[in-house]
């Protein structure tokens, strides 16, 4: 059907729903438009992003590199939606989305430990290359106060806010961090329990409190320049050694940007894959989008073995699909706006086929499905939970304290406090904390570096 009247039939379905019009039938219709608006999204998304990643493959072949497993799985996982029944495969495709998502996990861990010790590197840089500049902490205050207050949107003042207690000198006791941390989870007392869990779940990753599963397994050359790093010496950082691990973390970057990359890919692919699955069962195929057929016969000829796939053998089903994705995207809007008011009046099964789908299409790739179809009953967080949980954590923060130098204790103080609600509760107190900061730090190459940076997002 096409994409505009397609559009039109699903206003009027929902109107008639609206109106209780022979509701019971209407129920199956929308389930069936529903399915099938799923369906044309995921899989016209999935023809284009498929092309995209055995492109990639193929260059990687050409450069001596062979075909992984994840690879062949994806191949297999397309070629199987041919078939009568592709919800067969949904198990299969799960276990492929898990794998990514642990690894993502992983990936994230150790971007967020070597970024740590740039922060670090870069405080160092300018005392161990000659480059110290003299800096009037009272004018560099003024300027980033007057940066933060310079838009009038709330949201854009606490989000600037943030940037910069991230980058100013951490010169607090940790009693004074652990104090902040308090009043950040105060605010959620009253509130729903899985809040404040989810807020301490990610002060710990960040804080690498809490390491993810395969974290010294999956990534071993990772694990090797962790090791590295963690025997670094920073205090007697010479410029040999200073050059070595900046260069190190130059080629580790690159490395994980492409690895980070090559996995966000993967991860749409087999999500759109999954969407296709769930909802093959339940698909009106009177209500397809018209492009979603085109879109199928591309990926029949890409998941082909012997694909060599030349850009122009594929432009005629791209050109056929050009602004499809959109229109597709649109019709879902007006379907999947109202799902949660009828999917408790739907059948069992094509209810979290939907539910499902609906997570899959969300903003965040790495959605925990588990549990999607149990209603959890909400669990208000009190002053009890809160001071048990706050004291488990203030107790791994000692733990891991006790074994980090001066430097890299205050880098995850730093990244700890670029994420907590702003702690301020005045524009003086906000300048008083910024001049704070600058004044009790002694290190004129890390003021220098904090000028810079600070500078650097000022202008933006």
């Amino acid at each position: 059907m096409e994409a505009k009247k397609l559009r039109k039939e699903a206003k009027v379905l929902l109107t008639d729903l609206s109106a209780d019009r022979d509701r019971e039938e209407n129920l199956k219709r929308y389930t069936g438009i529903t399915a099938a608006a799923f369906s044309a999204y995921a899989g016209i998304k999935l023809s284009m992003n498929y092309f995209t990643l055995r492109e990639m493959e193929q260059e990687a072949l050409l450069q001596g590199e062979e075909r992984d497993e994840d690879s062949w799985a994806v191949q297999s996982a397309v070629k199987s939606l041919e078939g009568e029944h592709p919800e067969q495969e949904i198990e299969k495709t799960r276990e492929l989305r898990d794998r990514i998502t642990t690894r993502m996990k992983v990936l994230t861990a150790y971007t967020d430990f070597f970024e740590q010790h740039e922060y670090i590197l870069n405080r160092k840089e300018a005392g161990i290359l000659g480059n110290v500049e003299q800096v009037s902490l009272e004018q560099l205050a003024d300027e980033a106060f007057a940066y933060v207050f310079s838009d009038q949107d709330k949201m854009v003042v606490n989000a600037r806010i943030k940037a910069i207690v991230e980058q100013l000198p951490v010169r607090m006791t940790k009693q004074r961090f652990y104090d902040i941390l308090s009043q950040a989870i105060e605010l959620y007392k009253g509130g729903e329990l899985k809040s404040v869990q989810d807020f301490i779940r990610s002060v710990r990753e960040s804080a690498l409190l809490t390491l993810p599963e395969g974290f010294d397994t999956i990534y071993p050359d990772l694990s090797a320049s962790r090791e590295l790093f963690d025997s670094v010496t920073y205090k007697d950082l010479d410029e040999k050694e200073y050059q070595h691990l900046t260069t190190e973390l130059d080629r580790l970057t690159e490395d994980m940007e492409q690895r980070a990359t090559r996995d966000l890919l993967l991860q749409e692919i087999v999500n759109d894959i999954l969407i296709l699955q769930l909802t093959a069962p339940y698909v009106a195929a009177e209500y397809m989008d018209d492009h979603a057929e085109v879109a199928a016969e591309a990926l029949r000829e890409i998941a082909k073995e012997e694909a060599e796939l030349p850009a122009e053998d594929f432009d005629r089903y791209f050109l056929a699909l050009e602004g499809a994705q959109e229109d597709a995207y649109e019709t879902l809007l007006v379907l999947e706006g109202c799902l949660e008011d009828y999917l408790p009046e739907l059948e069992e099964d094509a209810a979290e086929a939907l539910r499902q789908s609906d997570l899959l299409t969300s903003t965040s790739l790495f959605m925990d499905l588990k549990g999607a179809d149990i209603t959890v009953v909400e669990t208000k967080a009190e002053e009890g939970e809160i001071e048990t949980l706050k004291s488990k954590l203030f107790e791994d923060f000692d733990a891991a304290f006790a074994g980090l130098s001066k430097e890299e204790k205050r880098s995850r103080m730093a990244k700890v406090l670029s994420m907590v609600p702003v702690f301020f509760n005045s524009r003086d107190e906000i300048r008083e904390y910024f001049l704070y900061a600058l004044e009790n730090c002694r290190d004129d190459s890390e003021l220098t570096a904090v000028s810079q940076i600070i500078r650097d997002i000022i202008r933006g």
